[in-house]
């Protein structure tokens, strides 16, 4: 379970205090399915930075599976981010020079966790890429990028996929098809929190949240959820 309580985010500019995170909320349990949805500057790349751990800079306090999360160093952070969070990018953040297949086994680099190669062939097999592992990203379209990028964040079985934007830079049948296996992904149990601007997206999640000067809302709750 991730949890945030009472989380406050603010930068100093020049004699000012800019507050773009103000007492977030937030509670997500095994198997959720939540989006956070609000315009550009609204404070959801800030929030999604402290669920990911890349930002620990913050007041109040978040719990990571019962973890409280500043009372960790630096490496345990990197321990805690490695093992139990996989992320999805609106760029893909593919690297040109290396294969379908480099690019998905890259994040073991910087991983204690051996790959495991049968479970990363069967990912790739499912989302239907197993014609593209020796092919380079300048050769794919943006869906299959996209879903280069989901393999690689799921290869490690993160309890938590975060992904920002991940449908921005699609066109809509890449969206349609992304969606489609997020949701899949979730009816197998995996915990997606995902981060849009988009209404269409949102609305394929269970529950939705609005983001707006800094404050986080419940909107919605899908009928068989509530």
């Amino acid at each position: 379970m991730l949890e945030l309580k009472n989380i406050c985010k603010s930068f100093n500019q020049g004699e000012f205090k800019n507050s773009v995170l103000k007492n977030i909320n937030l509670i997500v349990k095994q198997g959720d399915f939540i989006s956070i949805m609000g315009p550009s500057g609204s404070g959801k790349s800030t929030l999604i930075n402290i669920l990911g751990l890349l930002d620990s800079e913050f007041r109040g306090e978040y719990k990571l599976n019962g973890e409280i999360i500043k009372s960790l160093n630096e490496d345990q952070h990197a321990t805690l981010r490695n093992n139990d969070i996989g992320f999805v990018f609106q760029h893909f953040h593919l690297i040109d020079e290396y294969t379908v297949r480099e690019n998905i086994l890259l994040s073991f680099l910087y991983s204690e966790k051996k790959a495991n190669l049968k479970y990363i062939e069967s990912l790739v097999e499912d989302l239907g890429l197993v014609d593209k592992l020796n092919e380079y990203p300048n050769n794919l379209s943006g869906g299959q990028k996209q879903r280069v990028a989901l393999i690689r964040a799921l290869a490690h079985k993160p309890k938590f996929l975060i992904a920002d934007e991940p449908t921005g830079a699609l066109d809509e049948e890449s969206r349609d098809e992304i969606l489609q296996i997020l949701q899949n992904l979730n009816n197998s149990g995996t915990t997606i929190i995902i981060v849009t601007h988009d209404e269409f997206v949102a609305n394929c999640s269970k529950t939705r949240y609005k983001m707006r000067n800094g404050h986080l809302t419940l909107e919605g709750l899908k009928l068989n959820e509530v």
